[in-house]
């Protein structure tokens, strides 16, 4: 007969094993435990950046985007390009780019860069809302 206990006591030692201590972590390891612990933190603000460029992008389809929240978009869209990238999220680096490129312009939009811009604000979106897939 199996002593509960004496199992549970097992299952406890073999999942504590599947997560090497900080010490026995490579480098590699360190980094991405950090990255992640990072990300957790700055959610929160990546995601409310998103929420502002998707807000100002339905200002901007309905022609009503005034000049400080499109300064803002501007700002939004850059601090998301920079941040991305280093929590391994290259395409979201790219998205926010283009977004910051199309707020930045002085003419008026056309309605193919109104579109273009709510799809990559999508895209933008739903990237955030997954986050980064740690390497495997």
């Amino acid at each position: 007969m199996v002593d509960p206990l004496n199992k549970r006591d097992e299952t406890v030692r073999t999942a504590a094993t599947l997560q090497p201590s900080p010490e026995a972590q490579s480098p590699e390891q360190k980094l991405q435990t950090m990255l992640s612990a990072l990300w957790e933190r700055s959610r929160h603000t990546v995601a409310e950046r998103a929420r502002l460029l998707q807000s100002a992008g339905e200002l901007w389809n309905d022609n009503r985007l005034d000049a400080a929240t499109k300064l803002r978009a501007v700002d939004s869209a850059h601090k998301l390009a920079g941040v991305l990238g280093t929590f391994g999220l290259p395409r979201g680096t790219d998205l926010a780019r283009e977004a910051e490129l199309l707020f930045g312009q002085s003419t008026p939009p056309g309605k193919a860069e109104i579109e273009r811009l709510q799809v990559l604000l999508a895209e933008l979106t739903r990237l955030i809302d997954r986050g980064p897939n740690p390497p495997v």
